[in-house]
């Protein structure tokens, strides 16, 4: 949490100067959309132009309000985030706690980040002075982007619900979006400079910090530790001198040089800024032992896979993942692991062994942990399993109902609904009932029943059977339409229709007209019949089913018609590459994050992952992941070990010299 004096008196200017950022940054969208030359320049269409500024001089009044109390709301919440650590479900996770990640989730993430890029392009110097500042403010050692709670991703998540806010189409809250992240980066700058002068006033000093070694994309390190005896060639690289500031290591050359280069590699691994305090204390401890296995075991200098090596950084990584200011399973992690350093730390003759046992150790409490998250995860893989199988039987179904509506008299709204969202109703009964269950078989005649209730009745008598067989006919198909969670303007569409369907054919044949108003006033009466009780029941029955409603069965189809298919192909490829406990960079929830994959499905059409952000968990469809591939949003985690990243230190530091 942010409570110094100094940060509240920050956070209270910025928080002040939300509304004036909205005013700014709409005033400025609007002078831009009325720019003939730049505004058309971006729209396809005249009318996406016209219909987004009738919506923004429609909304104007209630618009820039909204966007400023979300600009607040935003930098409030970063502000207060670190003190709300994630909390690790402690019973299983119940199916309404599961938040699937679809395609429509994964274009408003992909806008936040264009509009993030903007800003940091934009106010690239300004911002990073404001980092160096807060971070001082905070009493950090280090840069660290929480740290500043007025970063661009607030701002971007504002203006995202600002756009969503706007009753328009899909391409015109595009057009929004990419005007206005423009006027954001312009506004922010100058918002971004003005703090910065603020601060220097109040006498704060930004944090100096050392550039960390730079290594180039696609080349390899200069000391490459996945090579053999890759330390002993460093440590031929030290000065064969003595060094005045540190005091003579005992022994002969070759052990005085190895005492040197890991008293340097340890001095690196604390001053990393990757690494959080506890964990630095925590492997620091094993500085002298660390040593002593090295004069005794010459493996220790010859491989990075040694397990002393591995050890520490498989405690850098897990630690990494887990943050313990914002995850209750990085406190966890170090608690556990603390009893296994001091074990380590104090024995007078460690050796490969020993720290192969601690080694065993940790990787079988990471094990655990994941395993005892997919436990609590249950009910939620089971609903994204069966979401699969509907994805894999509707095609079937589909195709079973269109043979049956061949011949059929249909209108256009009875024909999609029973080709489409009653097609999801059979699939989902039959995966969560089975195929032999009553109301199953039910649902699946309720097709055949429709089509003969629609047949004009050839007599008296077969109208008085229509009659009596509607109620149940309706009953199931609001039962089934309550199963999908079918919106109420839908349901009300297809029933209507349906009844002014069988108003006609429940005309008797001598007295058609006189008997008009009474047949449609009839299907009218039996349809409220059953609206309460079915509405109720249905509710009862598949009330632990509703969020899974919303996973969604059909893709839908997303990005440009003109998307290059050869990067779509290689998005696909890599899908195809992840497996259980790989680490990915993910763009969610407008910043990124490492996450494990914690589970896919048999057909990888379903992703769950896990990381340190807030709700743990996150289910994603296929598609989803596959757009934030594209656009550069989910990548495999490859990041350098915390010992290639001691070694590239101290060879910085031999150059530096």
């Amino acid at each position: 949490m942010h409570d110094g004096p100094l940060m509240k008196r920050h956070l209270d200017a910025m928080l002040a100067g939300g509304p004036l950022v909205a005013q700014q940054v709409i005033d400025a969208t609007v002078h831009r959309l009325r720019d003939p030359g730049a505004a058309l320049a971006l729209a396809t269409d005249r009318q996406q132009l016209f219909e987004l500024l009738e919506a923004l001089q429609t909304r104007h009044l209630a618009l820039i309000p909204a966007f400023g109390q979300d600009i607040k709301s935003e930098i409030e919440a970063a502000a207060q985030a670190p003190a709300n650590p994630v909390r690790v479900p402690a019973g299983p996770l119940r199916l309404e706690d599961l938040t699937l990640m679809d395609e429509d989730q994964a274009e408003k993430d992909i806008e936040i980040s264009r509009t993030i890029q903007l800003i940091d392009l934009k106010a690239e110097w300004e911002l990073r002075e404001l980092q160096a500042l807060t971070a001082t403010l905070v009493g950090e050692t280090v840069l660290r982007l929480e740290a500043n709670p007025c970063r661009p991703m607030v701002y971007a998540r504002a203006l995202s619900r600002a756009a969503h806010g706007l009753t328009v189409s899909k391409a015109s809250r595009g057009m929004f979006l990419r005007i206005a992240g423009f006027a954001m980066a312009d506004v922010l700058r100058d918002v971004y400079g003005d703090a910065c002068r603020r601060l220097k006033s109040w006498g704060v000093q930004a944090l100096e910090f050392r550039s960390p070694p730079v290594v180039r994309a696609g080349t390899a390190p200069e000391v490459d530790l996945t090579q053999p005896d890759a330390l002993l060639t460093l440590r031929e690289r030290l000065p064969k001198g003595p060094d005045p500031s540190r005091p003579p290591p005992p022994g002969d050359p070759g052990q005085r040089q190895t005492v040197e280069l890991l008293s340097r590699l340890f001095e690196q691994i604390l001053a990393d800024p990757k690494l959080e305090a506890t964990v630095k204390d925590v492997i620091g401890r094993l500085q002298s032992s660390v040593l002593r296995v090295a004069l005794n075991d010459p493996s220790l200098m010859s491989s990075h896979e040694h397990p002393t090596w591995t050890l520490i950084n498989q405690i850098a990584a897990h630690a990494s993942d887990h943050p313990q200011f914002s995850d209750s399973r990085g406190s966890a992690f170090m608690a556990f692991v603390e009893p296994l350093i001091e074990k380590l730390a104090v024995d007078q003759a460690p050796d490969a062994a020993l720290y192969q046992g601690a080694l065993s150790d940790v990787q079988a409490f990471i094990d655990r942990e994941d395993e005892e998250q997919l436990q609590h995860s249950q009910a939620a893989v089971k609903a994204l399993a069966e979401a699969e199988q509907r994805q894999t039987l509707m095609p079937l179904l589909r195709q079973q109902v269109m043979h049956q509506l061949q011949s059929a008299e249909l209108s256009d709204t009875l024909r999609r609904f029973l080709t489409g969202p009653w097609v999801e109703v059979l699939a989902r009964a039959m995966l969560s009932q089975g195929t032999d269950n009553p109301q199953t078989q039910a649902l699946v005649g309720t097709v055949d029943e429709l089509l003969w209730s629609l047949e004009r009745p050839a007599s008296e008598l077969d109208r008085d059977e229509v009659r009596q067989r509607l109620p149940s006919l309706i009953a199931h198909l609001k039962l089934g339409m309550a199963l999908i969670g079918l919106p109420q303007a839908e349901c009300d569409q297809v029933l209507d229709d349906l009844m002014r369907t069988h108003s006609r054919r429940l005309r008797s044949l001598a007295a058609a007209d006189a008997k008009s108003t009474e047949a449609e006033t009839l299907v009218q009466q039996m349809r409220e019949e059953v609206l309460d009780d079915t509405r109720e029941s249905s509710a009862d029955n598949w009330a632990q089913d509703t969020s899974v409603g919303a996973l969604p069965t059909v893709p839908m189809a997303l990005g440009g018609a003109d998307e290059d298919s050869r990067v779509k192909a290689a998005a696909q490829r890599w899908l195809q590459t992840l497996t259980k406990g790989v680490r990915c960079k993910l763009f969610l929830q407008g910043q990124w994050v490492t996450a494990h994959l914690l589970w896919r499905s048999d057909n990888g059409e379903f992703f769950m992952f896990t990381s340190s952000l807030a709700g743990g968990m996150h289910s994603m469809t296929r598609r989803a992941l596959e757009r934030l591939r594209i656009e550069g949003l989910a990548t495999t985690f490859v990041e350098l070990s915390l010992m290639q990243r001691a070694v590239d230190s101290v060879l910085q530091d031999l150059d530096e010299a």
